[in-house]
């Protein structure tokens, strides 16, 4: 059962959030609260820090901090033009913890379920941000996303644990403490059924699941990169087997 499979990894609710807030200055925050045109910037920065210092968001969380995290979730910053955000490390240290507390905010006790239609482009987000910064988070990234689709009704309908999928995938072939293969088989065999399982959208039925997925996305391109880092992993020393399922998902990432 992937229930077994997913607590393989100590699933944990809080701890990329966590992991990532203690890097983020009080200048990163200042820089997310005026995202929206500096628009109520003294409640979103009020928030921000509320976000950063305790794990725990606002009663009230709609707008403040809600809508500038979306707004950094959005940024490019491999782009020097970007706006909002900042380029370089900077830009990715408040795009990783935009997109964590995002993801975070989506379950008890908060519930925020605005994201619902693009936690693909969070998850794609969060991934790029968090390979381009030089901490190793591959660990709480593995936990927080284990413990995301164990509260997403990993047998229901909710399409997120599509990329939950895929994603706690990659992050778990970085561990220094290895996942085993046959564990990290049945995660991507699990993926890529629940994806063709939840492949509903009439527009895009001719398409396999995970292929629909990323067709249908915003950041539709930094999946096909990614796919494509996916197809490219090193994974000598593992089994015939887990080079297949690898192969497998990559493949329907990539264009």
């Amino acid at each position: 059962m992937i229930v077994d499979t997913l607590n393989q990894f100590g699933p944990e609710p809080d701890i990329l959030l966590h992991s990532i807030s203690t890097h983020i200055s009080d200048e990163m925050l200042e820089c997310i609260s005026t995202a929206d045109y500096g628009c109520r910037a003294d409640e979103h920065l009020s928030a921000l820090r509320q976000v950063r210092d305790t794990g725990a968001f606002p009663e009230k969380m709609h707008w403040c901090p809600m809508e500038v995290f979306e707004l950094i979730r959005w940024s490019e910053p491999d782009d020097p033009n970007w706006k909002p955000g900042r380029p370089g490390e900077f830009g990715h240290w408040m795009r990783a913890f935009s997109c964590a507390a995002i993801l975070r905010a989506e379950h008890a006790p908060w519930n925020y379920h605005h994201n619902d239609s693009s936690s693909d482009s969070t998850v794609i987000q969060l991934i790029l941000s968090l390979q381009a910064l030089p901490v190793d988070l591959n660990c709480q990234a593995a936990q927080h996303l284990a413990w995301l689709i164990l509260n997403s009704d990993p047998e229901g309908m909710n399409e997120s644990v599509r990329e939950y999928g895929v994603a706690l995938f990659w992050f778990s072939l970085h561990l220094d403490s290895h996942v085993s293969d046959d564990h990290l088989i049945a995660l991507a065999q699990w993926t890529i059924k629940r994806a063709d399982e939840l492949n509903w959208h009439p527009q895009l039925a001719e398409f396999a699941g995970l292929k629909a997925m990323v067709i249908g996305c915003q950041k539709r391109s930094a999946w096909e990169i990614f796919g494509l880092q996916l197809s490219e992993f090193e994974l000598t020393g593992r089994s015939a087997d887990l080079k297949t399922w690898s192969r497998l998902l990559a493949e329907q990432l990539i264009d």
